[in-house]
């Protein structure tokens, strides 16, 4: 009897243990998605424009997620662009109302930039943007208060096509560059209001696609990260851009 006894609670341990096992497994912390996967952001400044819908069109031919930051009296004049952009599933994040150099604004005049377009872009998406970015990259300490109360977190950006540079405005170009400065976890800096930009998009996302990158928005590939309102992400931003 007592080996009996001894047996039967061996099985029942087994089988406790052996339910036990997979309930651990679920409960493991799932590891942030661009940490297994070859990540980067492509992101758009300056619109909704007269290019979004192709570009909007390009994007979802190749399953790729973007970023959009815009600006406030755009979103104004084109709520309906906008909330496409946001039901394709892309982000859309605060580029202030008309896309003034903050560091040149008094505090009050930077607040005022930036509540004003997280109020039009809920009103067209329903929903808050929780990123920031400062024309020209120009931020300041007013700006990081500012954008600390909406509680946004500052993207300049890592690497740019330079598409703002007149001169640069070439599709060949700017295909190149798009493929030279690409690189797991960078946040590009184009802009949806260069036609040249917009064209090269096709050649580089299947480019990029073929080595095996993953067109995330920038929230995603912060994933993880225990981010502070008013402070800048990724770590090592462009300095400026246009």
């Amino acid at each position: 009897m007592a080996l009996r006894r001894l047996i039967s609670l061996a099985v029942a341990c087994a089988l406790m243990m052996a339910v036990a096992a997979p309930a651990q497994a679920r409960s493991a912390p799932k590891k942030p998605y661009c940490v297994t996967h070859k990540c980067i952001a492509l992101t758009f400044d300056d619109g909704p424009a007269d290019y979004a819908e192709t570009l909007l069109k390009i994007l979802k031919k190749y399953k790729a997620k973007a970023t959009f930051f815009v600006i406030g009296n755009r979103v104004k004049k084109h709520p309906k662009i906008t909330a496409h952009i946001a039901r394709d599933g892309h982000e859309i994040g605060n580029h202030t109302w008309d896309h003034k150099y903050l560091t040149e604004l008094s505090y009050e005049d930077i607040y005022r930039e930036i509540r004003d377009t997280q109020r039009i872009i809920k009103k067209a998406t329903k929903k808050s943007p929780v990123l920031f970015r400062a024309p020209g990259g120009l931020t300041d300490e007013d700006v990081e208060t500012a954008t600390a109360k909406f509680g946004l977190v500052q993207i300049p950006g890592t690497v740019a096509t330079q598409d703002f540079i007149p001169d640069y405005r070439d599709v060949e170009f700017l295909t190149t560059r798009a493929l030279d400065i690409a690189g797991r976890d960078e946040v590009v800096l184009m802009h949806e209001t260069v036609k040249q930009t917009v064209q090269s998009l096709p050649a580089v996302l299947k480019e990029l696609t073929k080595q095996g990158y993953h067109f995330v928005t920038v929230s995603k590939l912060l994933e993880g990260q225990k981010l502070i309102p008013g402070r800048i992400y990724p770590e090592e931003p462009l300095l400026s851009d246009d």
